[in-house]
């Protein structure tokens, strides 16, 4: 059986945690399927960053990657071209599943809804992974209030959040609208039942995937350190994953505790590398805070397994591999309570505020610091670990979906 997949951006050296899934997910369904990978448009504009080795990898696992991919040669794109190729070879599969369906914008740059157009036009079957397109809030009040607050938080930055929170709003909205109303649309997936909160989706074959994620096999080998006086931030550097709010909570935190602060993860863009550290200069805080970049997962593991706190003020998470992470390296976590971690809500070593509360989530850490007892001994905190401890049992989720939908 022969299945299209599309995955937006797994080929690049920097992944994120949805591409982290997209990665794991395929090489397994590569034991079970034939599979043709289509690269998106934005690989080939950016074909220098793609990782030849992982290219290489995903060969030696049988995935077909598109000859008109590998054989590109132009530093300009043609889509038509792509269009034209990909339809050629879709037209063979029994399946087009796309592992995280983007949205409206990500047509242009990312190719996001690729994977809708080759359905549209060869009447294969679609089914999708919502992934980034689930992450935030769907609904116009809390959308609009939340640019309020960004532009509160990064005022810098101000006239850009408020656009991108208006245009979030309106794209998303017409992707789900094209996306439902497709003809060929099978059934859609989630990675998280906090969907309903997000968004109302008008499609009656939604399914979960569960698990959804899971940990990696070297992750054990980190866990038992002792703890050191530190507490870290990780993640895909942007303002929706709480970057700027981070800036606030130290600056709370250090008036109260002389403490390490190690920050990890690569910006995105340059932009708001440059507000971050500008920030970090206007509030002192530059003998507090490493920043570290992009780390090797033993690197940032260890990291994470000697911190006595995890804060994480993130805005936009559909899951978030980061807090599976860090307890089950048993480092407590403080977060903003939103719908895409509210599977962790009870749990004790968790801790959820409000969201834009920097306030609130300096004083938990503060008192996680000065030894407030946070709980790791819990039946179903072991389930929930156990449940996620195997990529194999992910894979295995889609694949259900998947043979009830070929034939």
């Amino acid at each position: 059986m022969r299945i299209a997949i599309f995955a937006n951006g797994i080929l690049f050296n920097r992944v994120g945690g949805a591409q982290k899934h997209m990665r794991e997910v395929i090489e397994r369904l590569a034991t079970h399927y034939e599979i043709y990978y289509f690269p998106e448009p934005q690989a080939y504009l950016d074909r220098s960053k793609c990782n030849s080795e992982y290219i290489v990898h995903l060969a030696k696992l049988k995935v077909v990657i598109s000859e008109y991919f590998i054989q590109y040669k132009g530093d300009k794109i043609n889509i038509n071209g792509i269009i034209e190729k990909y339809s050629k070879d879709i037209s063979t599969c029994e399946l087009i599943y796309d592992l995280d369906f983007q949205y409206y914008f990500e047509n242009i740059k990312y190719g996001g809804e690729l994977s809708l157009l080759m359905s549209n036009k060869t009447g294969i079957k679609l089914g999708v992974c919502l992934q980034d397109l689930g992450d935030v809030n769907m609904h116009f009040v809390p959308e609009i209030y939340s640019g309020y607050k960004f532009a509160r938080i990064a005022p810098k930055l101000s006239g850009l959040v408020a656009g991108i929170a208006l245009y979030d709003y309106t794209n998303r909205k017409l992707t789900m609208l094209k996306l439902t109303g497709a003809r060929n649309l099978g059934f859609i997936t989630m990675v998280n039942r906090s969907y309903t909160t997000n968004m109302k989706i008008n499609f009656k074959n939604i399914y979960m995937l569960e698990p959804s994620n899971a940990l990696d096999t070297g992750i054990k080998n980190f866990r038992g350190k002792e703890k050191e006086n530190k507490i870290i931030f990780f993640a895909r550097l942007v303002y929706r994953k709480g970057i700027f709010d981070f800036i606030l909570i130290v600056k709370e935190i250090v008036k109260s505790l002389r403490v390490e602060v190690v920050v990890a993860g690569q910006f995105q863009h340059s932009y708001e590398e440059r507000y971050f550290f500008e920030l970090l200069s206007k509030y002192h805080l530059e003998k507090f805070v490493k920043y570290k970049g992009k780390l090797t997962d033993d690197e940032l593991y260890s990291e994470l397994s000697t911190a006595k706190a995890m804060v994480y003020p993130s805005h936009s998470d559909s899951f978030s591999i980061s807090i599976l992470q860090a307890i089950y390296l048993n480092t407590p976590v403080v977060a903003y309570d939103i719908a895409g971690i509210s599977v962790y809500k009870k749990f004790n070593c968790v801790k959820l505020v409000k969201e834009f509360d920097t306030t609130a989530i300096a004083n938990k850490t503060i008192d996680i610091m000065n030894g407030e007892k946070v709980d790791f001994i819990d039946p179903a905190l072991d389930s929930f670990i156990e449940q996620h401890i195997s990529w194999d049992r992910v894979a295995n989720a889609h694949m259900e979906i998947i043979d009830k939908y070929i034939a």
